[in-house]
């Protein structure tokens, strides 16, 4: 029994040598799954409602995370679950209304990504104006970005803002080692760094809309997805391996734990 016991304690001990150089990408990797299941959890979008104007709205059938988050809603003080696919204007985090914040920085982005492509590419793209409702009443917004006057767009909506990979980059800085005011002072540039490369990534879909008119579902929802989160893991990585244990004061690097 001892002798299985001990074979049984070598084991986990060659297993935990193992996986100790992979420590910190793992620490990052369940960072990275945690901050994107807690954005889904406390992030709340809905429709208005004669109850109080907050339902929760999902627009696929319930999984786990998604009941867990009815709970808390309504917990909360939610109004009644709507699972119907309408289109959502209504944010809130923890019962609170985000609304004019993210319809604000979504007109903002907009802007930009005009402005980007059309000095960039030199075409001509129009920056239309979009009526929703915000609080009490009606707002005009420019979210709308399309080359043809005529035709639907795109439309900027709060998820394109950028700020879930702002939030997750946070997340991962702050589950990072070092001291804190340095990866305070990493992470400012690092989210300027991201909100650029959201700019970017919305343009070069709008541009390329213009050329090839059924990439949209590819670029948006494959590529650069992907290339975001991968800009995250490289300043993550470029934070661990270089910038972490860099003394600042002296400009020399200091090794060690």
């Amino acid at each position: 029994m001892r002798n299985m016991n001990a074979k049984s304690v070598e084991r986990l001990l060659n297993w935990k040598r193992k996986l100790f150089p992979f420590r910190r990408l793992m620490i990052f990797v369940a960072v990275v799954i945690a901050a994107h299941l807690s954005w889904k959890l406390f992030f709340h979008t809905g429709i208005d409602n004669q109850s109080n104007g907050k339902t929760l709205q999902e627009t696929k059938e319930p999984f786990a995370h998604s009941v867990i988050k009815e709970k808390i809603w309504l917990a909360l003080g939610a109004g009644e679950i709507n699972r119907q696919n309408k289109e959502s204007q209504f944010i809130c985090f923890l019962n609170k209304d985000l609304t004019p914040f993210f319809v604000n920085w979504a007109e903002k982005t907009t802007v930009l990504c005009h402005r980007l492509v059309n000095v960039v590419s030199g075409d001509s793209i129009f920056l239309k104006h979009k009526n929703i409702q915000v609080g009490d009443g009606q707002r005009k917004v420019s979210t709308v970005l399309t080359y043809n006057t005529s035709s639907a767009g795109v439309n900027v909506i709060w998820g394109c803002t950028g700020v879930k990979q702002i939030y997750i980059f946070f997340l991962v800085i702050l589950f990072s080692k070092g001291i804190w005011w340095k990866r305070l002072s990493f992470f400012v540039p690092g989210a300027l760094l991201l909100l650029l490369f959201n700019i970017v990534r919305i343009g070069t879909i709008v541009w390329c809309l213009g050329v090839y008119p059924q990439s949209f579902g590819f670029l948006h929802d494959s590529l650069f997805k992907y290339l975001f989160y991968g800009l995250i893991f490289m300043l993550w990585l470029a934070w661990e391996e270089k910038l972490s244990d860099y003394n600042w004061g002296s400009n020399r690097v200091k090794y060690g734990v």
